[in-house]
């Protein structure tokens, strides 16, 4: 499918140079949670520096994938010689296994960080960013979020411990390898009062804060509006004034999702749109999306779809650019190869295949 977003992507690649040499800021690629589909040769074709994942660690918990053969892994050790910087870390989806926090010092916690350090020993010096965890807020359980009946918070004690017992007694072990900036996180939606009145979400901006081995925190700003930007931002520096910010992932998903169900001709331009291309002024652009995600649509397509819509703004980038300085963000990574373009698009399908550069099969 051949659907760059000229107006979003475009802007995307004008940005990689001047976040990097006029501001000391740096953008990279981002394959989420799937390393496996990284590829060297279409990497090579645009001038990011960094490349980020976070595979879901209980793949490797459950026995799914092995640490020391896992051929992703192995993708991120190759680009890493190729001159990349890696971001990586764990996504711990305990909400999602119906699974607790392991008690400090179990036997379960135990197993748990002892996957880490095998993934630690293979990744080994390949490393530039540790990320402790990715939307913790979102894959852990509401208890877990909240004050116990111990006093603390289980999802911050066990990242405060992930840290303490695993990554610094790893890297002080092995003083050959450069130990890698490390950040907790990522936390996506402070934008949302829930979000910043969650003690989970409070006491990891502490810990950022607070440690002295943690270089900053890891934020996600996947929104339906720019102003959502500075709300989150203003809530991380209301608790952590200087230290360092990243963006491993941020798109305007939220916006997208929010139209799904928008005919093609619900403007004029909409109407010139679907007379041009052949289709009908009630077709639901979910159903559009099924027939882009089937039928291979052109650049040129798919850029005029966008045009079309009133909801769309095409300048999205250059706000996030502008926040991204204001607030001291020293990294982003964007999406970079589409890794969910479902044949048949419903009205309630998540559309995280519009926001990457290049398509599933480039």
């Amino acid at each position: 499918m051949r659907k760059y977003i000229r107006s979003l992507a475009g802007t995307a690649m004008l940005l990689m140079v001047p976040l990097c040499a006029a501001f000391s800021q740096e953008i990279g690629a981002n394959f989420n949670h799937n390393p496996e589909i990284i590829d060297i040769h279409y990497l090579k074709k645009t001038p990011v520096e960094w490349v980020r994942t976070t595979p879901y660690i209980f793949e490797y918990i459950d026995g799914k994938k092995d640490p020391a053969t896992e051929p992703g892994l192995g993708k991120l050790i190759e680009v890493k010689k190729a001159g990349y910087k890696i971001a990586f870390g764990f996504r711990w989806d305990f909400k999602k296994y119906n699974l607790n926090i392991p008690k400090p010092g179990s036997e379960l916690e135990k197993k748990y960080f002892g996957v880490v350090k095998a993934l630690l020993t293979r990744m080994a010096g390949n490393i530039d960013i540790l990320k402790l965890g990715n939307e913790p807020n979102l894959e852990t359980k509401d208890e877990d979020l909240n004050v116990n009946g111990e006093g603390y918070v289980p999802l911050v004690k066990f990242m405060e411990r992930l840290l303490n017992e695993v990554a610094l007694p790893f890297y002080k072990a092995h003083p050959e390898y450069r130990k890698p900036d490390i950040y907790v996180g990522s936390l996506p939606a402070l934008f949302e009062p829930k979000q910043q009145r969650t003690p989970g979400v409070i006491g990891l901006i502490k810990l950022a804060q607070n440690n002295k081995d943690i270089t900053g925190l890891s934020v996600h700003l996947h929104i339906a509006d720019t102003l959502e930007i500075p709300r989150a931002l203003d809530f991380v520096r209301s608790i952590m004034p200087s230290k360092p910010i990243i963006v491993p992932e941020f798109s305007l998903f939220r916006l997208y999702n929010r139209n799904t169900g928008d005919l093609l001709g619900s403007t004029e331009k909409g109407k010139a749109f679907a007379k041009k291309y052949g289709y009908a002024d009630n077709m639901p652009l979910y159903e559009w999306y099924s027939i882009a995600n089937t039928k291979h649509v052109s650049n040129e397509e798919w850029t005029a779809m966008f045009e079309s819509r009133n909801w769309f703004f095409p300048h999205a980038l250059e706000t996030y650019y502008r926040y991204f300085q204001k607030y001291g963000v020293v990294l982003a990574t964007y999406g970079y190869v589409s890794q969910s373009a479902p044949r048949v698009v419903k009205p309630n399908s998540p559309v995280w295949f519009v926001n990457p550069i290049l398509p599933v099969n480039p």
